[in-house]
């Protein structure tokens, strides 16, 4: 009935905004690309934005339609969310969103602040780009090769190529059958999986050499200096961090990376026992429980101090459970 009642909203607009959450992932730009080909299907005139700029390891997908002008909200009767689990992950077009009369939130975020006029919520699945395709499903909309590989993108995005503890069989299934409707998988496993430019090499290094661990807890500090020195982008840390937490006798990792004086955002990852969501909601944040983030003020001592508390309190509730 949700998704009966999110189509018809669709197909009874004219003008149609859809917007990703900053830092914009595989799984967030692979939602808006199927929602912004599912209004076209309709005959819908159709925008998306970001308040971010894409990474440059999605650059070879060419998502030129994308865009971080700001938004004359007037001009669409709906406005579409999609893998956007907090109102502050829209940046400046937060205040708009919630204010519109006729909004559609899309996503699979546990814990979230964002909703709209219409919410269709799955925390079960994996990925948002799994609840998409769903849609286009019961759309009876053909997914053609292309709309097929970006939906694939986000699902192994989210899902680490299908390693993480997130993935669930329906995961599979429903990437079986993009793999039969055309999805170039061959094409986003190797640029999103196996490739590593030199940049990324060299930086990974000189953040190993910065690396700290505290009894299962391994984390690096950044700061403003050393990523505007680095050409080391925000959109990058996610990337680093995932492999931070596979490293031998880590448990949970993070990245605090400073984004103003005394201002620091906080990157977090965990093995299975360990929830780190919990933690990233004692600093303003939220997100997966083994994949989440938040943010930090105070002192930078001091910031980094509560945080490795609260994750060693992470690991204590997470072994008395093994």
């Amino acid at each position: 009935m949700k998704i009966k009642l999110l189509l018809k909203k669709i197909k009874q607009s004219k003008n149609v905004a859809v917007f990703g959450h900053q830092s914009p992932d595989g799984d967030c730009l692979g939602s808006i690309s199927a929602i912004c080909f599912l209004c076209k299907k309709y005959n819908k005139n159709v925008d998306a934005y970001i308040d971010d700029v894409i990474s440059k390891k999605y650059e070879f997908l060419n998502l030129n339609n994308i865009q971080n002008e700001n938004v004359d909200f007037n001009k669409y009767d709906l406005i579409i969310s999609v893998d956007v689990a907090s109102l502050k992950l829209l940046g400046k077009y937060g205040n708009g969103f919630i204010s519109h009369k006729n909004s559609i939130v899309i996503d699979h975020h546990y814990n979230r602040d964002l909703l709209g006029t219409i919410n269709y919520i799955d925390n079960k699945k994996a990925s948002c780009c799994e609840i998409i395709y769903e849609i286009m499903k019961d759309s009876k909309q053909k997914i053609n090769s292309h709309i097929a590989t970006l939906l694939y993108l986000g699902i192994a995005d989210d899902t680490g190529c299908f390693v993480h503890d997130n993935t669930e069989y329906t995961s599979h299934l429903i990437a079986s059958d993009l793999f039969k409707l055309g999805a170039n998988y061959k094409l986003i496993n190797y640029n999103i999986f196996k490739l590593t430019t030199q940049k990324t090499f060299d930086i990974t290094n000189k953040l190993n050499n910065i690396m700290k661990f505290v009894d299962g807890v391994r984390y690096v500090i950044l700061k403003m200096d050393f990523m505007k020195e680095n050409d080391f982008i925000k959109q990058d840390i996610g990337d680093y961090v995932n492999k931070l937490v596979n490293l031998e006798n880590t448990k949970i990792a993070f990245v605090m990376t400073e984004k103003q004086k005394s201002v620091y955002s906080i990157n977090l990852r965990s093995l299975i026992n360990y929830d780190v969501s919990k933690v990233a909601q004692n600093f303003n944040g939220g997100g997966h429980r083994q994949a989440a983030g938040g943010e930090v003020r105070g002192k930078l001592d001091d910031c980094e101090k509560a945080v490795v508390n609260e994750c060693l309190y992470s690991i204590k509730l997470g072994d008395n459970n093994v």
